[in-house]
């Protein structure tokens, strides 16, 4: 595909799980001392929680790991599939989101767990309706996948 510089996570809400992801790749990223140059960002897939911060189970999770997230939920829009080079989504109810929104946009999405060294590119599950075990659960599935993702992209670039 090229120079990938431009990832967007897509979560449903864009409260829990892809600023996660957002803020864990930067965080990745910055270990690695090769941040510069990329732009990254998150957004949901519906608009229940436009402008609203993270959850904070999840930002609290995130701290306790040494991630902070500072996002406020927005909505994925097809703009969002010209000025992304890779958009990846938590679930496949969320791929199929953005293959509808990308309509032929020469734009690469692939799930977060395509990125985890697991084969079978499983699911990031919604903790939102669970307790905090859930959030521990994501957020080490997020990290994994994302540790993945960085070394993929410096290869990429």
């Amino acid at each position: 595909m090229g120079s990938v510089r431009r990832v967007l996570f897509v979560c449903t809400g864009n409260i829990c799980r892809s600023p996660l992801a957002e803020a864990v790749l930067r965080s990745k990223l910055a270990e690695r001392g090769s941040d510069d140059g990329y732009e990254i960002d998150s957004a949901g897939t519906v608009a229940d929680h436009l402008g609203e911060q993270s959850d904070r189970r999840m930002r609290r999770t995130a701290a306790r790991r040494g991630v902070r997230i500072d996002h406020r939920a927005r909505r994925v829009t097809s703009r969002d599939m010209e000025r992304f080079d890779l958009v990846v989504g938590m679930d496949d109810r969320h791929l199929r989101t953005l293959r509808s929104l990308a309509a032929g946009k020469p734009v690469e999405i692939r799930k977060l767990g395509e990125f985890g060294n697991d084969e079978r590119a499983p699911d990031v599950p919604d903790p939102w309706y669970g307790g905090i075990e859930g959030f521990e659960r994501v957020f080490d599935m997020v990290d994994r996948s994302c540790e993945a993702l960085a070394e993929w992209l410096e290869q990429e670039t």
